[in-house]
């Protein structure tokens, strides 16, 4: 579809009584491929065209979205899309931007942000590189299974059109690898893993060296003990410590603020970090996946501090939350063809401390290095924190063995205020954080 055809549907909602609309469309390509113990499971090349439709009728909005672009079944769609903004409840804070609101789209800009790579890998490229992407993990003969390893690679080509002037168009692509082996050694099995997903497929890294080092981590985790249960401080490593990131995200969006259901809902302006930490909200650093000029609404998107020297600046809204707690929107609207705008990040990142991991390791007398969570419990409204993880106990500065089967407990309050971020910042996701040392959490094991 193009725009021409998407205006038609603009023009066709108008008349049947819609105050404001919007119209979607999508087109992914999508490659992917995944092994298994050395041999190919899976391989999957799709291209899917999808259409989303909204309309607001008096303060009542309602969606559509469909696969199927015939020109019969769009007819059909528009009837159905309208007859439910009539019957369902209004929402007098839901509704589109102001044609003085939104921001124009600049192709120089866009074309800056380098969020398209020009490369598209081959199915065969991608087979290959799985495969040594595995087969190099294997080689090592203290690895004695894998859960498997997989490449994809997507194409989103994307045109999103209001009734207020709303014309958002653009490409973006998205690579991405996960593997997983085991290690066993006497009755012990460890489980390791590594994923990344980068804008640009050469940048996902040498996947024989990241099967390797891989296969390593999973040899280092064997034998590993379980701990008594104790206070101790820990050190989150860069790969988990973008977790902690997700819990403040989750406690500074405005609908949390609005059901009433974060502990930061009247921290605006308060110290809730110590004054070395400073995290952000950019989303205009070239090649990174969640950048763009706008957000779906097509409210301006600038760099934000979230947090400066440990004290909040604002909570994550869209227009209509925005309208909810009385706040300035933020350009944080996404949403995908079949979805109301919701609230979001773009890339949000700690900043870099001024001591390096292996120094925050050294100041250890006794503590926890955690290299992998699991599950969650997570209490919102008072902070609580609980986790299930592993790593390795650390005394007089020196890694000495393993653990796991063990879970970390705190409060999010205490674990902010006391946070000291480390200098090895790597931006390989939409969330980012260089390792963190907390101190004085409780270690639950035997």
């Amino acid at each position: 579809m193009d725009k021409n055809s998407l205006k038609d549907i603009l023009k066709r909602l108008k008349k049947m009584g819609c105050q404001e609309s919007d119209v979607y469309f999508s087109k992914i390509k999508t490659l992917s491929s995944a092994s298994r113990l050395g041999k190919i499971e899976k391989t999957e090349e799709s291209m899917v065209s999808e259409v989303g439709i909204r309309a607001i009728v008096n303060k009542r909005q309602s969606i559509v979205s469909t696969t199927n672009l015939e020109k019969k079944n769009i007819d059909y769609l528009l009837e159905k899309v309208v007859g439910m903004a009539k019957v369902v409840p209004k929402n007098k804070y839901c509704g589109l931007a102001e044609k003085k609101d939104i921001r124009k789209i600049d192709e120089k800009l866009i074309k800056k942000l380098e969020v398209s790579d020009p490369f598209e890998p081959s199915l065969n490229q991608i087979k290959n590189n799985v495969l040594k992407l595995e087969e190099s993990a294997l080689e090592n003969n203290k690895i004695t299974n894998s859960e498997g390893a997989e490449i994809a690679y997507s194409r989103n080509s994307f045109l999103l059109m209001g009734s207020n002037g709303l014309e958002i168009e653009m490409e973006k692509t998205h690579s991405d690898f996960i593997i997983a082996v085991l290690s066993g050694s006497k009755g012990s099995m460890e489980r390791e893993y590594d994923y990344k997903s980068k804008v640009f497929f050469k940048d996902l890294g040498d996947f024989k060296k990241i099967g390797k080092q891989v296969s390593e981590k999973a040899v280092k985790k064997l034998n590993s003990r379980k701990l008594k249960t104790c206070k101790s401080d820990v050190i989150f490593d860069s790969k988990v410590s973008s977790s902690l990131l997700r819990n403040l995200f989750t406690a500074s969006n405005a609908p949390s603020i609005v059901k009433g259901i974060s502990f930061l809902k009247n921290k605006i302006d308060k110290k809730i970090f110590n004054e070395q930490v400073s995290i952000v909200d950019n989303p205009l650093l070239e090649k990174k996946l969640r950048s763009r000029i706008c957000d779906c609404e097509g409210i301006k998107s600038e760099k934000k501090i979230l947090i400066q020297n440990g004290v909040l600046n604002f909570f994550f809204n869209s227009l209509s939350s925005a309208k909810q707690i009385n706040h300035k929107p933020t350009g944080h609207a996404s949403r995908s063809v079949s979805s109301i705008p919701s609230v979001s990040y773009s890339n949000l990142f700690m900043e870099n401390g001024k001591i390096s991991k292996s120094d925050m390791i050294k100041s250890l007398k006794k503590g926890l290095l955690v290299t992998e969570l699991m599950g969650s419990s997570i209490n919102y409204s008072n902070g609580d924190y609980s986790r299930g993880a592993s790593g390795f106990w650390v005394e007089n500065g020196e890694i000495c063995f393993p653990v796991s089967e063990i879970t970390i407990a705190g409060n999010l309050k205490d674990i902010f205020l006391s946070l000291i971020p480390a200098d090895d910042l790597q931006f390989d996701f939409g969330l980012n954080a260089p390792s963190c040392f907390v101190e004085n959490l409780t270690l639950g094991g035997k």
